[in-house]
């Protein structure tokens, strides 16, 4: 019989070596920005896109036509939506045992690097409702209702300089809340019960870990969460640090692999200026979740904010 929130040893001096890539990854605390944002009166657009409404030159050149995705084409993964048309049988069985099995169907964890672990990063919603302004997409105010407490909340499972092998390691685990030899996966799992998972890596992951290492580890935390019957959602990362965008092609590949959802952030950005990041090309451009103000929907941390929650909401939608 499967023991439920099991993890594994690694020896102290992998562990070691592992703080020290840590230090010497490319995701940390950006400098903050905070652009003045004028008030617009604007006239709010009718209906809902999976895509943010935006006046930027597209900074990647997309195919208009759909094309089917294709694991052998490392590219192809670009012409992924931004949120996907379908869930399989897999996650529909997976969300139905995590309702017998103690998880928190109100509940989603946020897992992943600085990007994920940031306070810009979802925490408005749970915060005070001047803090955001939905517009046209007020349909959204039911998603975060319904998953209030998660949006603020202080992932076990999240660091600046995360990569996915810290995650998995018991000796980057928080001592005074976790267990001894617990992960930092297993600890957020059992503490915060979530029925859902966000699963963003890769940027350190570039700088930490060999390709083949990336998609290993990976795979073990894929496999983590599932044998305790939460839902993992794989995102593609906004940057392409490695050069080659192949970092998002094994995620991509193995959402595949798994038939698990995969939200491609990575596309959302694409049509922001600087394909919505910083001069350093790792961390998203800022502005206030105000989804009416059309200047503010050219920045990344709108966008992604927007974006999440459109996630979310289609994961409802599909799997209650």
């Amino acid at each position: 019989m499967k023991r439920p929130f099991t993890s594994t040893k690694i020896p102290r001096l992998a562990g070691a070596l592992l703080a020290l890539a840590i230090l010497l990854s490319a995701c940390g605390e950006p400098t903050p920005f905070y652009p003045t944002t004028r008030v617009m009166t604007i006239t709010p657009t009718t209906g809902e896109t999976k895509m943010p409404p935006t006046a930027a030159a597209p900074t990647a050149t997309l195919s208009p036509t759909a094309q089917v995705y294709d694991p052998n084409v490392p590219e192809s993964w670009m012409y992924l939506p931004v949120i996907p048309e379908g869930v399989s049988q897999r996650v529909r069985d997976l969300y139905e045992k995590g309702k017998t099995s103690g998880l928190n169907q109100e509940a989603f964890s946020k897992v992943g690097d600085c990007e994920t672990y940031s306070p810009y990063f979802l925490a408005p919603f749970d915060l005070k409702a001047s803090g955001y302004r939905l517009g046209a997409y007020s349909s959204l105010g039911t998603v975060i209702s319904g998953y209030a407490g998660s949006f603020e909340r202080a992932s076990q499972a999240a660091d600046p300089g995360a990569s996915v092998a810290w995650v998995l390691s018991p000796l980057l685990a928080d001592p005074a809340v976790c267990r001894s030899n617990e992960t930092p996966l297993i600890c957020e799992i059992r503490i915060h019960k979530p029925a859902v998972m966000l699963v963003m890596f890769g940027t350190n992951d570039v700088k930490t870990s060999t390709r083949e290492g990336f998609e290993g580890n990976l795979k073990r935390l894929l496999d983590l969460a599932i044998a305790n019957n939460v839902v993992p959602v794989l995102v593609t990362k906004a940057d392409n640090l490695e050069g080659d965008g192949s970092m998002n092609a094994i995620i991509a590949r193995v959402a595949y692999e798994y038939e698990l959802p995969l939200f491609n952030l990575w596309r959302a950005m694409q049509p922001l200026p600087n394909a919505g990041l910083m001069d350093d090309g790792i961390h998203l451009t800022y502005a206030q979740p105000y989804f009416d103000l059309p200047e503010n929907m050219q920045m990344g941390w709108p966008v992604r904010n927007l974006t999440t929650l459109q996630m979310l909401e289609f994961l409802r939608s599909e799997l209650e």
